[in-house]
C-alpha cells in the first residue's frame, strides 16, 4: 500500500486573467530583453552587472526613456491655436539629474516649497519659469518670488493679503495666480485654493479687482492624484474658462489656465484604491485627457485676449516609467496557509508606493520561463515590521538567494518619500550615453545622523559620536 501524503490545505487566490502572458506576467512596457539583460529603448545594460557594481538595492533611471516620456506628453496636449507649457512637478522625484534632463528638453519648474524653488533656480530655472504652488508659503518665499517673478499661484485669503502687502513694496504690478477648487465627488481636492460654490473665488476676484499692483494672469485648478477620469479635467477646464468669464466682468484679463497634475501612469492600484477601474491599467494613453481639455479651451478661446496658454503640471506621468528598482533576495520562507515568500533586500521605506501599487516584477530569466514553472510568491522587504511587504502572491518563477529582482514604474515620490527607516537609502544609478553614471550615491549611517547632536553631559567613555 503506497503511503499517503498528508493532506495540504489548497489556496485559494483571485488571479485575473490581465496578469498573466503566455510567458511571464504582463507588463506595462517591454523592459527586459534577453538574459541577465536590462533594457529601454537603446540602453541595454547588464543588470547583475549593475548590482555587482553599485550594490544592492539600486534605483535605475533611463534617460532615454525620460526624455522620450517628456516629449510624448508634450506633444499629445500641442495643437494649433493653443499655447501649451509643461512645468515638471518637482515633487513627485527632484533628482537634480532628472530635473535637470527634463529642463533641457523644455521643461518649467513646479513647486510647492522653498527648498524646491532653490533648487530649481540652482539648476539654471529662470525665475519666470518656476511655478509656486502650495498652501504654504512663508513671507520670505513669497517675497522672493514675486520679486524674481515666479508665477505664485495663491492659495487662500490669508496668503492673499500677504501678497498683497508685499506687492504694497513694488513700483509695477506683479503677475499672479489664483487656486480655484470646486465640488465634482465626495473626494473633490477641496484642501487646496479657493471654492466656487461658496463663493470664496468671487469674493478673491473682487479683492484682486480692487488692488492696481496685483495682475491675475493664471487661474489653478488641481483635481486629484492619479485621475483615471479624463472628463474631471474636461470639467476643471469648463470651470476656469467660466470664471475668466467672471473675471472679465471685474476688468482682470488672465491669459492662461493651468489644469495641475494627477495624469496617472502604467502602474496597477491595488484594488482597494482603483474605485470604478475593473482591470489593471497596462498602458495609459493621454489622447483623451488632451482632446477633452483641448476642445473645451478652444470652443471658448474669445474669453482670452490673444492666444490661450495652457499649463499642465504632470509628475508621475513623467517620471514613473523611466525608474526601476533593482534588489536581492536574501533569503525563502514557506508559510503556513501561505505559500512560498521570499525576503529581499529593499523595504518598503524606500519603495512607499508599494502600499498602494502592484508593482511590475520581474527576474531576468523570467522569459525563459513557461506559466506551469510560475507560482505565487509573496515578496517581503528587510524591515522589522510584518507590513513590509513590496508584492502580495505574484506570480514568478523559482527564485533562489541572490536572485536579482527588477521593480519597475517606481520613478515617482518613491525617492522623494523614501526614508531611512532601519536601513540607509541606496545609490540611483542613470543609463544615459556615457554608460551607467552614478546620480546619488549609497547613504551612510553617517549621513543619517549628521544633523544630530548629543550634549557633553551624556556622552559615555569612548564615545566618539
Amino acid at each position: 500500500m503506497s503511503k499517503l501524503k498528508q493532506y495540504e490545505t489548497p489556496l485559494l487566490e483571485y488571479l485575473s486573467v490581465n496578469s498573466i502572458g503566455k510567458h511571464r506576467l504582463l507588463e506595462v512596457s517591454d523592459q527586459i530583453r534577453d538574459q541577465n539583460e536590462m533594457t529601454s529603448l537603446l540602453e541595454p545594460y547588464d543588470l547583475n552587472q549593475i548590482i555587482s557594481e553599485f550594490g544592492s538595492p539600486v534605483f535605475i533611471i533611463s534617460e532615454n526613456t525620460l526624455r522620450s516620456q517628456f516629449k510624448q506628453f508634450r506633444d499629445t496636449f500641442t495643437t494649433s491655436g493653443v499655447n501649451t507649457k509643461i512645468a515638471y512637478s518637482y515633487k513627485t522625484n527632484y533628482l537634480p539629474a532628472v530635473c535637470s534632463i527634463l529642463h533641457e528638453e523644455g521643461a518649467l519648474a513646479e513647486v510647492v516649497s522653498g527648498m524646491e524653488y532653490s533648487l530649481a533656480k540652482s539648476l539654471g530655472v529662470s525665475p519666470g519659469n518656476i511655478i509656486f504652488n502650495g498652501p504654504h508659503k512663508t513671507n520670505s518665499e513669497l517675497e522672493i518670488a514675486l520679486k524674481e517673478g515666479a508665477l505664485v499661484n495663491i492659495d487662500n485669503f490669508e496668503e492673499l493679503n500677504r501678497v498683497i502687502q508685499i506687492a504694497s513694496k513694488f513700483k509695477n504690478p506683479i503677475g499672479i495666480g489664483l487656486r480655484v477648487n470646486f465640488i465634482y465627488d465626495t473626494n473633490s481636492w477641496t484642501k487646496f485654493g479657493f471654492n466656487i460654490e461658496n463663493g470664496d473665488c468671487q469674493k478673491a476676484l473682487e479683492i484682486i479687482s480692487t488692488h492696481s499692483k496685483l495682475k491675475l494672469d493664471t487661474l489653478h485648478f488641481h483635481g486629484g492624484t492619479y485621475v483615471m477620469d479624463p472628463n474631471i479635467y474636461k470639467y476643471g477646464a469648463s470651470k476656469l474658462l467660466a470664471i475668466i468669464g467672471e473675471a472679465k466682468k471685474l476688468g482682470i484679463h488672465p491669459k492662461s489656465i493651468d489644469l495641475g497634475g494627477g495624469f496617472p501612469s502604467g502602474n496597477q492600484l491595488k484594488p482597494e484604491f482603483n474605485g470604478q477601474q475593473k482591470i489593471p491599467n497596462q498602458k495609459v494613453t493621454y489622447a483623451p485627457y488632451a482632446e477633452r481639455i483641448l476642445n473645451q479651451i478652444k470652443k471658448e478661446k474669445e474669453l482670452f485676449d490673444g492666444k490661450p496658454t495652457l499649463i499642465l503640471e504632470p509628475g508621475r506621468a513623467i517620471i514613473d516609467s523611466p525608474c526601476f528598482l533593482a534588489c536581492t533576495v536574501i533569503s525563502k520562507k514557506e508559510i503556513l496557509n501561505q505559500g512560498t515568500a521570499v525576503v529581499v533586500d529593499a523595504g518598503v521605506n524606500i519603495l512607499p508606493t508599494a502600499y498602494w501599487y502592484n508593482h511590475n516584477v520581474q527576474t531576468p530569466k523570467e522569459r525563459e520561463e513557461v506559466v506551469e514553472n510560475l507560482h505565487p510568491v509573496r515578496i517581503y522587504g528587510p524591515l522589522c515590521m510584518q507590513i513590509d511587504v513590496l508584492r502580495d502572491r505574484v506570480l514568478l518563477p523559482e527564485l533562489e538567494v541572490g536572485s536579482p529582482l527588477l521593480f519597475s514604474n517606481v520613478g515617482a515620490y518613491c525617492l522623494t518619500q523614501s526614508m531611512q527607516f532601519i536601513q540607509t537609502r541606496p545609490p540611483v544609478v542613470l543609463l544615459g550615453p556615457n554608460g551607467p553614471e552614478l546620480i546619488r550615491r549609497k547613504e551612510k549611517w553617517e549621513d543619517v545622523f549628521a544633523l544630530d547632536l548629543v550634549p557633553k553631559r551624556l556622552r559615555q567613555p569612548g564615545h566618539e559620536f
